[in-house]
């Protein structure tokens, strides 16, 4: 199914109070975007589908009108939103005749309607339609797995695959080619032809999945336990739906040993979480609600090879798995056992685990990397606080923060999120912000001293720093007397060419001490 809003949809609100002013007959089109532009020529920027909002700002001539509305027809785009009362207090009749030239509707947006609540209503009617194909593919998917599935039970399921894709599901059967009954009806000899060719190759290459083009159809192709499945359609595949495909793909054709069925369900879920954890998918709330169904919290690991591996680190494709099914065992002897869900993130993994709380997985993942022997002996792993599944994505994100602050702390095999300090979260700062180039100025001008010369004049500046200026705290600090600190201050600031009475020279001392970008030595520290 097609998940854009249409014309008519954003006329039929009452709260967006548009009205068209010609186009009628073409309101059925979909918007996928919405754009706003106030330049001559917009069309470099536009897409198919955009609806384009303007006041008018630009003047054109009759001929620079045309001129648009045909370069907006080449863009197939939906329609032109022109806001009045702004500007203008009604369209001007030369946009009505253009529009009517070139099939391109005008819609009039009243000046109390802002501009973002047309291009919300269109992306929250996206997700809506997005979060209602998944709730209908994943009863698909639980029928498939847990029914002994026969061939034309099978292809039912393709065929409301089909429907939901609006294309058609191509396979390899006993007496030659066969589709679904949905899909285009436009389909060439020379077209079905090279859909047969592309089964063919995928076939003979084993890939899992891939995707190509066939003249104007596109297709994704995806692996079954026997044929492989090509879907095609005259318009390209959204992450989340290659992942239905996929999912789909691994009940068709199986040698229905439904004891195996169970533990492959969750694969449309851990497709979709991938997808959202990736940022490859908008990660609606509801999304993840509907995933982990009577859920309330959820709890995130984020796994990977530790600070100590060398910079060229090899993938591991089975770590995850083997993650995977070590918590499953062990959280299996709870009141409340759960079925973690794995995602394939970066050179890591993370994982999903429904209605357990961090101390239990803490202590499941503990247990899995100290009885490593091998390679994932030095893999690290971050837990998340336990949240709702509505908030998996900055779940995600906790546990990331409290993977990389492993790097800090060798001796920690598992750390959670609830645990991290500051300087944890200064690290993650100055990481995501770029290493200041002046702390390695500074590393460099203090390497050229001798070490005990060095040594001191950071300690002064700790000290002087951590007592937030006072002097004589300072040489109390340190044990000695105050114009000696004086003099190591006034040492440290040529040394390093700073000014220590400057706030900005002291924040970035300061953050160099906490962080480690200098060395703190016994005695002094920012405090």
């Amino acid at each position: 199914m097609n998940m854009a809003s249409t014309l008519a949809d954003l006329l039929a609100d009452p709260a967006l109070q548009l009205s068209c002013a010609t186009g009628h007959s073409l309101l059925h089109r979909a918007v996928t975007h919405v754009h706003v532009a106030e330049v001559n020529d917009p069309t470099p920027w536009l897409t198919k589908g955009v609806l384009l909002l303007t006041t008018g700002l630009v003047e054109r001539s009759p001929e620079q009108l045309d001129a648009l509305f045909a370069g907006l027809a080449a863009r197939e785009v939906a329609a032109v939103g022109f806001g009045v009362g702004l500007i203008l207090n009604a369209i001007p009749e030369a946009w009505l005749r253009a529009g009517d030239a070139h099939g391109i509707p005008v819609l009039s947006v009243p000046l109390d309607t802002p501009y973002i609540a047309i291009s919300e209503f269109v992306s929250r009617r996206i997700a809506d339609r997005q979060l209602d194909q998944v709730r209908r593919m994943l009863d698909v998917q639980q029928r498939l797995a847990y029914s002994d599935a026969t061939p034309s039970q099978q292809i039912e399921g393709l065929e409301q695959l089909a429907q939901e894709l609006e294309a058609a599901v191509y396979w390899i059967a006993p007496d030659g080619i066969r589709r679904t009954v949905a899909g285009p009806s436009d389909v060439t000899e020379r077209e079905a032809r090279g859909i047969t060719d592309e089964l063919s190759r995928h076939l003979a290459a084993g890939r899992s999945s891939g995707s190509t083009a066939v003249g104007t159809l596109f297709l994704h192709l995806a692996s079954t336990a026997g044929s492989p499945l090509a879907v095609a359609r005259r318009r390209r595949y959204a992450p989340l739906e290659q992942g239905l495909i996929g999912s789909i793909a691994t009940f068709i054709d199986l040698s229905r040993d439904t004891s195996a069925l169970a533990g492959l369900a969750a694969s449309l879920r851990e497709q979709l979480i991938t997808e959202a954890l990736t940022g490859r998918m908008a990660s609606d709330a509801r999304l993840f609600e509907t995933l982990f169904p009577g859920t309330p919290v959820c709890t995130v690991v984020a796994f990977g090879p530790g600070p100590a591996a060398a910079p060229a680190r090899m993938r591991e494709p089975a770590a995850g798995l083997l993650l995977k099914s070590a918590i499953a065992v062990s959280l299996a002897t709870l009141d409340t056992p759960a079925t973690p869900l794995l995602s394939t993130v970066d050179d890591g993994f993370m994982l999903v685990i429904p209605g357990i709380t961090d101390a239990s997985v803490v202590a499941a993942v503990e247990q899995f990397l100290r009885r490593e022997t091998g390679n994932l002996a030095s893999w690290r792993a971050g837990v998340s606080s336990p949240g709702a599944p509505g908030t998996l994505r900055a779940l995600g994100e906790e546990a990331r923060r409290a993977y990389r602050a492993t790097a800090a702390r060798p001796e920690v095999r598992v750390l959670r999120a609830s645990e991290l300090e500051r300087t944890d979260l200064l690290d993650e700062w100055l990481r995501g912000s770029g290493d200041a180039p002046v702390f390695g100025t500074w590393r460099k001008r203090l390497a050229e001293l001798d070490h005990a010369s060095a040594e001191r004049l950071v300690a002064a500046v700790a000290a002087f720093l951590a007592e937030n200026g006072a002097l004589e705290h300072a040489a109390t600090r340190l044990g000695v007397h105050r114009q000696t600190l004086n003099t190591r201050l006034r040492d440290a600031e040529r040394e390093l060419g700073v000014s220590l009475s400057s706030p900005g020279d002291r924040a970035l001392l300061w953050l160099a001490l906490e962080t480690g970008a200098l060395p703190v030595p016994e005695g002094g520290g920012p405090g």
